[in-house]
C-alpha cells in the first residue's frame, strides 16, 4: 500500500501518515481556503468549519486570495474558528497564518482566474508538509473535461472533440451528424473545456446558421482559445443528478430538470426536487468514488445523466444547502465522517 512521507514539521524523521487509507489519523489542525465577502456566508465552509470544530478539530479560515509567500514561507490571511460561526456573522480580526504548519488544507475556493496557475503552484509546494484536498492533480485536471474524455474503461463519457480550430469543428459537426442522428436527433453540445455554472454552453445543430459564428466566438478571434464539442445526451432529457460523494462514497443527491433553455444549472433557472439513486446508480457512484479517491478527490460533485458523467465539481461543489432546502437535511456531519473516517484529535483521544 502506497506511503504519504509527509515530515511532521519539529519532528524530523517522523510520518505524519504511514498509508493513504489511514492518512487522516493524526490530523488536529484544518485549514479551510475560502473566497472572502463582507461578511460570513452559509454553505460549505460554514458547515464544514463548524462540524469540524464540534469534532474537536483546531480550524482556520484563510482567503484564497491572500495566499502568498513570505521568507519562502507559504501563508495566507485567516483566523481561527473558536466558536461555532452562523450566517452573517462578522469576519473577527485577521492574522497572518502559516499554511506549513497545518496538517490538512482544504481548498474551497480557487479565487480569480487570472491568478489560477500562481495558486497551484503554491498549493504544489505545501504537498510535502501536509495534505491538500482535493489533491493538487484534480484540482487540474478534473475541472478539465480531457482527463474525464480518457476514462472511458471506468466510466461513460460523452464521445469528445476538442480542437481551437473553428473550421475542423465545424467539419466534425457536418461529417457525424448523420452518425449522431441515427441515436439522437443530431444535436451538439459546444463549451469550454474547463468552464463552471452553465455559462457559454450552446446547443448547436448541423444546418443551424449560427454553428460557425458561435465556433469562431468559443475559439477567439486569434483562434487561441479552445471549445470543447459533444453529442447531446439524450439521457439528460429525464433529468440530471448532483450527487455529492465523500470519501469514495455517496452521502446525497438531487434531480435537475432544464426549464429555460438546455442547462441544468440551478444558478439558470433549472427545477429540482429530492431524488434517490436506483441500485445500478449508486453501485455506479461507488465505482466513481474509488476512482476520485485513488486520484486524491476526497470530496466530488459528480453531474450524472446515468449511464453518462457529465461533469466532475472538484472545487467546492454545490448541493449541500440544496439537499438540505429539498430534505431537511444537513450532509456535513456525513461529509466530514466520510473523509476522516479513522480521525480523531489528541484531545479526543482515551487516555
Amino acid at each position: 500500500m502506497a506511503m504519504v512521507k509527509a515530515a511532521v514539521p519539529g519532528e524530523p524523521g517522523r510520518l505524519k501518515w504511514q498509508t493513504l487509507d489511514r492518512a487522516v489519523q493524526l490530523m488536529n489542525h484544518i485549514v479551510l481556503l475560502i473566497a472572502q465577502s463582507d461578511t460570513i456566508e452559509d454553505g460549505n465552509y460554514l458547515r464544514f468549519g463548524n462540524t469540524l470544530l464540534a469534532r474537536g478539530f483546531t480550524v482556520d479560515l484563510c482567503f484564497m486570495e491572500s495566499l502568498s509567500m513570505y521568507d519562502s514561507q507559504i501563508t495566507a490571511r485567516g483566523f481561527n474558528l473558536s466558536v461555532p460561526a452562523s450566517d452573517g456573522d462578522p469576519f473577527p480580526d485577521f492574522h497572518i497564518i502559516q499554511l506549513q504548519e497545518a496538517d490538512l488544507v482544504w481548498v474551497l475556493t480557487l479565487g480569480m482566474r487570472q491568478s489560477f496557475l500562481d495558486k497551484i503552484q503554491l498549493l504544489y509546494c505545501l504537498q510535502q508538509y501536509c495534505r491538500v484536498i482535493n489533491s493538487i492533480d484534480s484540482l487540474m485536471h478534473f475541472k478539465s473535461k480531457y482527463f474525464l474524455a480518457s476514462q472511458g474503461a471506468t466510466f461513460t463519457y460523452p464521445p469528445t472533440f476538442a480542437s481551437n480550430n473553428p473550421d475542423e469543428l465545424y467539419d466534425v459537426i457536418k461529417s457525424k451528424s448523420n452518425a449522431i442522428k441515427k441515436s439522437g436527433n443530431g444535436r451538439w453540445i459546444a463549451k469550454p473545456p474547463a468552464g463552471s455554472l452553465g455559462r457559454d454552453i450552446f446547443l448547436l445543430t448541423a444546418d443551424d446558421p449560427n454553428t460557425r459564428v458561435i465556433l469562431e466566438s468559443m475559439t477567439g478571434p486569434e483562434a487561441d482559445q479552445y471549445c470543447l464539442l459533444q453529442p447531446y445526451v439524450e439521457e439528460i432529457q429525464q433529468g440530471e443528478k448532483r450527487v455529492l460523494i465523500a470519501g469514495g462514497e455517496p452521502v446525497g443527491q438531487y434531480l435537475r430538470h432544464a426549464r429555460k433553455d438546455h442547462r441544468t444549472n440551478v444558478m439558470h433557472g433549472a427545477d429540482i426536487e429530492p431524488c434517490e439513486l436506483n441500485t445500478e446508480e449508486y453501485e455506479y457512484c461507488q465505482t466513481i468514488g474509488q476512482f476520485l479517491t485513488a486520484h486524491g478527490a476526497a470530496f466530488v460533485g459528480v453531474d450524472l445523466a446515468y449511464p453518462f458523467v457529465i461533469e466532475f465539481n472538484v472545487v467546492n461543489p454545490g448541493g449541500l444547502l440544496t439537499i438540505e432546502a429539498l430534505t431537511g437535511q444537513n450532509l456535513a456531519p456525513d461529509i466530514i465522517d466520510n473523509i476522516f473516517p479513522d480521525s480523531l484529535p489528541d484531545s479526543l483521544q482515551s487516555p
